[in-house]
């Protein structure tokens, strides 16, 4: 008898764990069709997305980088004024071996960079309350911390994250927000909060 208690408990934690556990897929970051599988594909995406639908990300396409050979698979995501005219361009590709969509490329008024490494959304097998931090080239050494807020428990669930970006020579804290990805609409709020 206690043999069998045993055994029911320990398939109790391991469902429990794996309850908080899901795979996120790249299509809820492009706002592309959801598939059942847990393979990250880079699909076809064309969606206008935000409150005020002046935000698109299209893709794949191909993209080498100022002094590289390597061409890349690469999503483009733009930001429109209210008078229609591109302010923001960022290219996203797969990082940090398939954990991450991170930005390469990000150009605005303020001026143009390259990223290596980045990381802006979580991609593959994450946990609810889970954080990770992964070394990224942004104007400098910098370290990005992901931390899951809300998880939901099917691959088509919405997503919502707590981004953090810090100076690696200082330490000190660049950026903190939180960011709400939901299917076929992408990215549907984000919280920035003031960094003093």
């Amino acid at each position: 008898m206690k043999k069998i208690f045993y055994i029911i408990i320990f398939f109790s934690l391991i469902s429990a764990s794996s309850a908080n556990e899901r795979f996120i897929p790249l299509e809820l970051f492009t706002g592309g069709e959801i598939r059942n599988d847990t393979e990250i594909k880079f699909t076809s995406a064309d969606t206008t997305f935000g409150e005020k639908r002046r935000k698109k990300i299209v893709g794949p396409i191909d993209w080498r980088a100022p002094g590289s050979k390597e061409i890349i698979k690469v999503y483009k995501r733009t930001l429109k004024n209210r008078e229609g005219r591109v302010r923001k361009t960022q290219l996203f590709t797969v990082t940090n071996d398939g954990q991450c969509m991170g930005r390469v490329y990000d150009q605005r008024r303020s001026g143009t960079k390259y990223i290596k490494n980045g990381c802006k959304f979580p991609l593959g097998f994450w946990k609810k309350g889970e954080t990770r931090t992964f070394s990224v080239t942004d104007r400098g050494p910098r370290t990005v911390e992901l931390k899951i807020l809300k998880l939901g428990k099917k691959p088509t669930s919405c997503v919502k994250f707590n981004w953090k970006l810090f100076d690696d020579a200082t330490g000190k804290k660049l950026g903190d927000n939180d960011y709400k990805f939901c299917k076929k609409k992408s990215m549907v709020s984000l919280l920035i909060r003031k960094i003093k």
